[in-house]
């Protein structure tokens, strides 16, 4: 996903501007608001306007990404890094980014209509069925584990993501993982490639800060209370 956000952003003509919904973008600027010194808790009483600017890169210069926070007269400006962002948040930027990059995602000619990016089959899970394998809630599960598919509504130019989707062999491959976790084993070279490949881009060191997520995290789901 993150090789296909930088693909997009790559081809940008120029700097691209948006304001950002309540979803994984706006929470994002607000928590790190919030981890300020003098940040304001009251805050969240307002009705908060976020927006974000992609600063495209070059050479060796990374993209940048400008984010803001507005409420009358208050105003909070701050900076990401593309390595700052997680799955979900990475899915949202592709989906806005989609308009300014022709033929990223297919365009119907039919206003109003779902798009699915991959055909979906049985070899995909929605986010209830998946959390539900790897007892996980929604939101761990996509914090944690980048999604293979979602699902986007399209009105006119506006878009929103509907509903994300899990390859079934990925959320196999977790369970599995868990399983091998409780008999005291360790994931297998195996197990690191085939996660590396299906849902990191490759990256195995980013594989690997996956597994030991869902491992803690899934532990911490099993406690006793």
């Amino acid at each position: 996903m993150i090789s296909k956000l930088v693909e997009m952003i790559n081809g940008l003509k120029g700097e691209v501007c948006f304001f950002a919904e309540d979803g994984p973008l706006k929470n994002k600027v607000i928590e790190r608001y919030l981890e300020e010194e003098d940040a304001h808790a009251d805050i969240l009483d307002f009705e908060l306007d976020a927006s974000v600017c992609i600063k495209q890169g070059g050479g060796t210069v990374a993209p940048a990404f400008e984010c803001r926070l507005e409420a009358g007269d208050f105003l909070y400006q701050t900076f990401f890094s593309l390595g700052d962002f997680n799955a979900d948040e990475i899915t949202e930027l592709i989906v806005r980014l989609s308009p300014h990059c022709p033929g990223t995602l297919k365009r119907e000619a039919t206003p109003d209509r779902n798009i699915l990016r991959k055909k979906k089959g049985s070899g995909l899970l929605n986010i209830s069925v998946a959390a539900k394998a790897l007892g996980l809630s929604h939101r761990a599960l996509k914090a944690l584990i980048p999604c293979s598919e979602i699902r986007i509504a399209e009105k006119g130019d506006e878009k929103t993501i509907e509903e994300y989707y899990w390859d079934k062999d990925l959320i196999d491959r977790f369970e599995t993982l868990w399983v091998k976790q409780q008999e005291k084993r360790g994931y297998s070279g195996e197990d690191l490639t085939f996660i590396a490949e299906d849902c990191c881009d490759g990256d195995r060191q980013w594989a690997r800060d996956i597994i030991a997520g869902f491992l803690q995290q899934r532990g911490k789901s099993t406690e006793p209370c």
